[in-house]
């Protein structure tokens, strides 16, 4: 048995060092709860590709993509990457992106905590977007089921004049790289607090990739 934590990769080689710190992490408890090893692959820029891993892939593959937003990545690019896995005769298991479960805006609250922001303030959370203005209504649709009086979401796809206005801003980005970095651009022509770091290194988002694999 093996867990594949599939990403998207970026040029920017701090992605893929948080993603490595988040394997670490997830993957003694894994193992531990018989999940075997766990390893990751990248759609694009970094490396292993998933066509590099499947000859080594026997028996059953439990897939656990990296992504936030269902956003093109998660509805074509992550399909064709589990194909790729299969290829040699694993069999795969897709789990749910990490988006959606109420673990993220947790990791969001323990990073304004670590940084000296009160989670109970004015927060903005900020993702990165899409055309079809799905990733933008994922976000905020987690957020209404699940309140946090003060706090805001918008897409950098789809800004909304003045959300940035008083408030601490808050990537919705799994690791630093290109849209941490606009969000950061964001926030500084705005004058607002500004909450760096990888959501990926909370305690919270390493429980999350678990609950996906383990159910």
């Amino acid at each position: 048995m093996t867990t594949i934590l599939i990403a998207h990769g970026s040029p920017d080689p701090r992605h893929s060092a948080t993603l490595e710190r988040l394997r670490a992490r997830v993957a003694v408890p894994l193992r531990e709860a018989g999940c075997g090893a766990t390893r990751l692959a990248y759609i694009e820029h970094d490396a292993p590709a998933p066509a590099d891993l499947a000859p080594d892939l026997t028996g059953d593959v439990t897939v656990v993509p990296m992504l936030i937003t269902p956003a093109m990545h998660a509805r074509v690019d992550v399909p064709a990457a589990v194909r790729r896995l299969g290829g040699h005769g694993a069999r795969t298991r897709l789990v749910p992106a990490l988006g959606g479960h109420p673990l993220l805006l947790d990791a969001v609250e323990e990073q304004l905590r670590a940084t000296g922001h009160d989670p109970d303030g004015s927060v903005l959370l900020v993702a990165g977007g899409s055309r079809s203005g799905q990733a933008g209504q994922s976000i905020a649709r987690l957020l209404a089921e699940r309140p946090r009086p003060g706090w805001m979401t918008m897409t950098l796809h789809a800004p909304r004049a003045g959300a940035a206005s008083g408030r601490v801003i808050v990537p919705a980005t799994l690791a630093e790289g290109v849209l941490h970095d606009r969000v950061a651009g964001l926030a500084e022509a705005a004058g607002a607090p500004f909450v760096g770091g990888a959501l990926a290194d909370t305690d919270a988002l390493a429980r999350l990739v678990c609950h996906r694999v383990l159910g």
